[in-house]
């Protein structure tokens, strides 16, 4: 085991407070060391912060007890981060009574990709892209934006990206604050600066073809029409009219997430797809083959969705650009490239 530098030590000593509630939850977890958040990095400089975040320990899975919350001091902006998670739409969603809390652009709820576990708890389902460790990864660097990003700043992200074209919420904001202390008691007891079995979604070997849409929609009625509904539109609520809401949420139009969010990406989705769907599935159980995952993700990124507004200045340096992010000026006119960004084949396997 390598010995931790100086400043690593004291910067883990220093986030240890944060669960002591010592410090407040923007401490630094994760060493980024000497950089803060919103410093825009070089490419040496970032490829070197990518390296200490990969080289991290690896903790167990763990998840706190629900009924605990109750004993934190500040339990109702925790139960709160719940809520806005749980019911984005009915908390701040397009269609809430008050206008100045209508941040959210769509009607998908936070836990439509970040999926609750067993206790209901949003963002606690392994490989379900959860919450549980992020106050143990951030702050990091964001590809993206070639900075150094906070938690704040990931649910910033989602609520300009995945909540369509929402507004961002004020880091003062009750809202912002309740999702960080959530975030913060999910993180109790863990270890900073750590990784965590389970988060994100799993690594999984590619098919070696491009994903085929037209099988992919076949799949798609066989397995995902009962919920998501033909097209992709989503089961509507009975009171949709009134609120918004949908039963199961929808895949494609106005009320789904935009082309700049992490799901319309085909490499995300069927990873996605592969560990949570169709309902009841989960990574150790799961109901798809990788194939199949592939191709209905490449059904569902064929369908229209909303355009977010500067795209094409997302991962400025190409080095840093993910395969599966097919924005056209990224290719100059070659038709192929941005296809095969689109739909694949990728030349590596995870």
């Amino acid at each position: 085991m390598k010995t931790p530098s100086k400043t690593t030590r004291t910067l883990t000593q220093l986030t240890a407070l944060v669960f002591c509630g010592s410090l407040t939850a923007t401490t630094m977890a994760m060493d980024v060391s000497p950089f803060k958040p919103g410093d825009t990095l070089t490419a040496e400089q970032a490829s070197e912060l990518l390296k200490r975040y990969k080289d991290r320990l690896v903790q167990p899975w763990t998840v706190p007890d629900k009924a605990d919350i109750n004993k934190e001091p500040n339990a109702e902006s925790i139960r709160y981060g719940i809520q806005v998670l749980n019911q984005t739409n009915d908390t701040i969603g397009p269609k809430v009574a008050n206008p100045n809390l209508r941040y959210s652009g769509n009607s998908l709820n936070c836990t439509s990709c970040h999926i609750s576990g067993p206790q209901g708890l949003p963002g606690t389902m392994p490989y379900g892209i959860p919450f549980v460790n992020v106050m143990n990864d951030y702050p990091n660097f964001r590809k993206r934006s070639m900075s150094i990003g906070s938690p704040e700043d990931r649910v910033e992200g989602c609520m300009t990206r995945s909540q369509g074209a929402g507004k961002p919420l004020p880091k003062d904001s009750k809202e912002m604050k309740g999702i960080i202390d959530y975030f913060t008691w999910l993180a109790k007891g863990t270890h900073p600066n750590q990784a965590m079995q389970y988060t994100g979604l799993p690594n999984i070997d590619f098919p070696s073809r491009a994903a085929d849409p037209k099988t992919g929609k076949n799949l798609y009625a066989e397995h995902c029409i009962a919920c998501h509904q033909a097209n992709g539109l989503g089961l509507k609520a009975a009171s949709y009219d009134k609120d918004g809401n949908y039963t199961f949420p929808p895949l494609t139009g106005p009320d789904s997430f935009n082309n700049g969010a992490g799901m319309s990406r085909l490499m995300t989705a069927t990873k996605f797809i592969y560990a949570n769907m169709p309902l009841g599935a989960t990574h150790k159980s799961p109901v798809l083959s990788v194939e199949e995952a592939y191709d209905i993700a490449g059904y569902i990124e064929s369908l229209p969705r909303s355009e977010h507004p500067g795209r094409d200045k997302d991962f400025p340096n190409p080095k840093f650009r993910p395969k599966d992010y097919p924005v056209p000026a990224y290719f100059n006119g070659d038709q192929a490239a941005l296809e095969k960004a689109k739909y694949g084949p990728f030349t590596s396997g995870k």
